[in-house]
């Protein structure tokens, strides 16, 4: 009881809610952060509401595209008291900040990165991104952009601290056989603190045996030190820290789950009981699209009126969908024939009248997005596939492009969140044939 945080200590309660996933700077991230964005419409009984911030800060980031039931975000959004966006373009989401700050690009900037950040390598290392071309207009390197704010904020202190541990660089500042720390009294520049982040990068990824500052890296760009084939296992760390297997019975985690249980109800807090239920110390069998038909008929849904499975794909040439408004990458794509399609098997497509470029309209519960048809042999009978992030309506090309998203017909649901928070890209959907569309008809 003592170490459980009844009360949460951010919006999508991560840390109330799915202890398991820790306290880190990322465990956030692992949590039910839809649950933020739900909780901000209606809270279930005994929850309080989260308040929006007052103050929020989008970057890199467009959550009106890449988070499900993109209508509903975008409403949700709107109510943001104040928003500050750092833009290269216009897009679904930064259209609603009241501030659109520049920022210089990575050509234009300075960053040491981690490259791969995977042990997966015979080496490890360290590259350094160095500007290419001056920043144009106002813009600001990033590294500046933070100073600047934590000096307005008096949070220097802390933001030197928390550099020191190694947030936002590759490595912490300080450690076994090395100090670069900097001064948590002293304000730092941007080749400051990138000259520290090169030293405590070699020094740690060489076990102190070199040290390579930036002037080294601006001339080099790429450090890098052998590493021996057993850093990439597991085993051998369980060994060197003395820890046991808990699989295949997990002992810990039926116990962690009844504990979790216990704290919730003693709150009367019962509607996350279902998510309880898979704290189990060995997987059973569990019918997964179950869940979904049952989510439907919670909702008064026929799920037959909905008879078809959308699923989506990633795309190498669009990554996460932060690019799609590049017109060399839909160039790229094209040689891929599923970008921008709605794919569904032959033997379906031909049984419902729909030809490949046949513009096509997929449908669920509470929205609708269109793209053009491409039967294909590789996917079930019962089963659609959108790639990527799309649907776009606001960022420059991309909203021409009109291709379709799962994440516009996709509906963020408590039923639907397991223990870890997680829900999947899976909808009932249906599909019919809005228009004949030459098969030969280019994208974009």
């Amino acid at each position: 009881k003592g170490d459980w945080a009844a009360r949460p200590t951010g919006r999508n309660a991560h840390r109330t809610l799915v202890p398991i996933v820790g306290n880190t700077s990322w465990a956030q991230a692992l949590g039910p952060t839809q649950l933020a964005w739900m909780f901000l419409r209606e809270v279930p009984a005994g929850w309080t509401r989260p308040s929006y911030p007052d103050v929020w800060f989008i970057y890199r980031a467009n959550p009106a595209i890449s988070f499900w039931d993109s209508a509903q975000m975008v409403e949700t959004m709107s109510k943001a008291p104040f928003t500050v966006a750092f833009a290269y373009t216009p897009n679904e989401t930064n259209v609603l900040a009241d501030i659109l700050l520049p920022e210089a690009t990575d050509f234009e900037s300075l960053q040491l990165i981690r490259p791969g950040r995977t042990v997966w390598w015979d080496y490890r290392g360290a590259v350094l991104r160095q500007p290419a071309i001056k920043p144009r207009g106002e813009t600001r390197d990033f590294t500046w952009i933070t100073g600047e704010l934590v000096r307005r904020l008096g949070l220097t202190e802390k933001y030197v601290q928390a550099l020191n541990r190694g947030a936002g660089v590759p490595y912490p500042l300080k450690g076994e056989n090395y100090d670069f720390a900097l001064q948590p009294g002293r304000e730092y520049g941007v080749e400051e603190i990138w000259d520290a982040a090169c030293k405590a990068a070699s020094a740690r990824i060489s076990g102190g045996k070199e040290i390579r500052d930036l002037a080294w890296f601006k001339k080099h760009s790429l450090y890098a030190y052998p590493m021996p084939r057993t850093k990439w296992y597991l085993y051998p760390a369980m060994v060197r820290n003395g820890l046991r297997f808990e699989l295949p019975y997990q002992e810990r985690l039926t116990r962690i789950g009844r504990q979790l249980g216990n704290r919730l109800h003693e709150r009367e807090l019962y509607w996350w009981d279902e998510q309880l239920t898979e704290y189990k110390a060995l997987p059973p069998w569990e019918d997964i699209p179950g869940h979904w038909l049952r989510a439907l008929e919670h909702s008064g849904i026929d799920p037959d009126d909905y008879p078809f499975w959308l699923i989506t794909t990633k795309s190498m040439q669009y990554a996460a969908g932060g690019n799609a408004e590049i017109p060399l990458m839909n160039e790229v794509s094209r040689n891929m024939r599923h970008h921008g399609r709605v794919l569904m098997n032959t033997a379906t497509a031909r049984r419902l009248g729909i030809r490949d470029g046949d513009l096509v309209e997929v449908r669920s519960p509470i929205a609708a997005t269109r793209g053009q048809a491409l039967a294909i042999e590789g996917v079930r009978p019962d089963t659609l596939v959108i790639a990527g992030q799309f649907d776009h309506w606001a960022t420059p090309f991309a909203k021409d492009l009109g291709f379709p998203s799962l994440n516009t017909v996709a509906s963020m649901s408590l039923d639907l969140t397991d223990s870890t928070g997680s829900g999947a890209d899976l909808v009932r959907v249906s599909v019919r044939r809005l228009e004949s569309v030459s098969a030969n008809a280019g994208l974009g």
